[in-house]
């Protein structure tokens, strides 16, 4: 378990800059703009990014377009309600819309673990 794990609010300031699926679980890659660390939060449950995409199942067919438009973007809150992950990212850039991601906390059929968790540190 990675640090940021425990502790979402660790990934505040944190950019998301690749979004993509290993195996069969989708993901977004997260930079640390200090370090240079990079983690990819995990998603094995259904999932929102608002505004825009309601309901997305992570091994549904609009996954990769529900998180693409989180590239780019800069997490400014962190948290887990209900088990999930909830952050709140913007690109502090007129013209961007803020977004949030929030994973629910309760499996769905397609879950085979937790409904998401933190891997790396990401090595290229």
């Amino acid at each position: 378990m990675q640090p940021e794990e425990e502790n979402p609010e660790r990934l505040v300031g944190w950019h998301v800059v690749e979004v993509g699926r290993r195996v069969a679980h989708p993901y977004i890659n997260l930079t640390d703009p200090v370090s240079g660390r990079e983690v990819r939060v995990f998603i094995d449950a259904t999932f929102h990014v608002t505004p825009g995409y309601s309901g997305v199942k992570q091994h549904g067919d609009g996954v990769f377009a529900a998180l693409d438009c989180l590239t780019g973007l800069t997490v400014r809150q962190a948290r887990t309600p209900d088990d999930g992950l909830e952050l709140r990212l913007d690109a502090r850039m007129v013209g961007v819309d803020a977004r949030v991601l929030l994973v629910e906390g309760l499996p769905n059929e397609l879950t085979s673990g937790s409904p998401w968790w933190v891997g790396g540190p990401y090595q290229g």
